[in-house]
């Protein structure tokens, strides 16, 4: 049975003033409220993963096959979901969570170590529950967004009792899908910007057609890319990345405050903004944007707030 429940009110604020927790635990103020990464022994905190979804994955003590498949299954995905950072952690000695990692190629940078189960406690997830009342005895996972809110959490009823990373995906999408998307320029069932990938347009300064079997979703909307070089960078931040306007042409949006198609081959990168313009036989609409640009741009960017209720897409610091 998977049980879960959303609560807004739990932040890194509460975290770190010991306020009451969803679970009606009082977490220890003395207590670490951080974990050690296997990688490099560095400490992460809540606070270190503002500005992007964080996912915290807390694993039952042991190197049970279920540890191992579920993080060998993460990682192995995560680049299909764009804007999450995923944290595994086992409520074990570094070294002992170190050696188990390099097992799982690729893991070093997910897998972290809470040796006394403090970090876990802090959160208000459920620990004393194993022989050595210290371990959580079973698996819980805690999502926070790009603010430090607690967008939702669950605990498992068994070992095996995890989210598949697949209906991790779906659960996020459900919670931070775009209100606007429903205004955006994407045809029943087809990816963004006509699969075109939205990091080559910043790197490479040219539209370059993504891969069919290099997807990434953000927000409810699905991407290709061209490589895995730029899919993971927009994977590391997709805000980045998006296209102004719902991907609508920026002249139409500008001029009349309209929704027209586009031809993902004519666009312009300004000041780290992505705008994609019409074009055909009888028209290039960037000739006329850049003709309007200096009115059209503040115009498009209140038009379209007006249309969809979202603000302009700018490029994240």
């Amino acid at each position: 049975m998977q049980v879960f429940s959303r609560v807004g009110l739990v932040g890194i604020a509460a975290v770190a003033s010991g306020v009451v927790g969803p679970s009606g635990a009082q977490p220890s103020s003395s207590a670490p409220q951080s974990v050690v990464a296997v990688s490099d022994h560095r400490p992460f905190a809540v606070r270190d993963g503002l500005g992007r979804y964080l996912a915290l994955h807390f694993l039952t003590r042991t190197s049970s096959p279920e540890n191992t498949d579920a993080v060998r299954e993460y990682v192995r995905e995560a680049p299909t979901l764009a804007g999450v950072r995923h944290v595994f952690i086992r409520p074990d000695p570094h070294e002992v969570v170190s050696s188990w990692s390099r097992t799982i190629p690729g893991s070093e940078s997910f897998v972290f170590s809470d040796s006394e189960g403090a970090f876990a406690r802090s959160l208000n997830v459920p620990t004393g529950l194993s022989a050595d009342d210290t371990g959580a005895a079973l698996p819980a996972l805690v999502v926070f967004g790009p603010e430090g809110t607690e967008l939702f959490r669950r605990v498992g009823k068994a070992d095996d009792d995890r989210l598949s990373f697949a209906d991790f995906a779906t659960k996020f999408t459900q919670l931070t899908a775009r209100p606007a998307i429903k205004d955006y320029n994407l045809g029943a069932g087809a990816p963004a910007l006509d699969g075109y990938d939205p990091v080559a347009y910043f790197t490479q300064n040219k539209a370059v057609k993504g891969k069919a079997s290099l997807p990434s979703a953000y927000r409810g909307v699905t991407y290709r890319f061209a490589s895995d070089e730029s899919r993971d960078r927009f994977v590391a931040d997709p805000e980045r990345y998006l296209p102004t306007y719902g991907g609508w042409c920026a002249s139409a949006m500008g001029a009349k405050g309209t929704k027209v198609e586009i031809d993902p081959t004519n666009f312009k990168v300004k000041d780290g903004r992505l705008f994609l313009f019409y074009k055909s036989l009888f028209g290039d609409a960037l000739k006329d944007w850049n003709k309007h640009e200096r009115e059209w741009e503040p115009a498009a960017d209140v038009n379209w707030k007006t249309l969809a209720d979202e603000g302009p897409s700018k490029q994240s610091k």
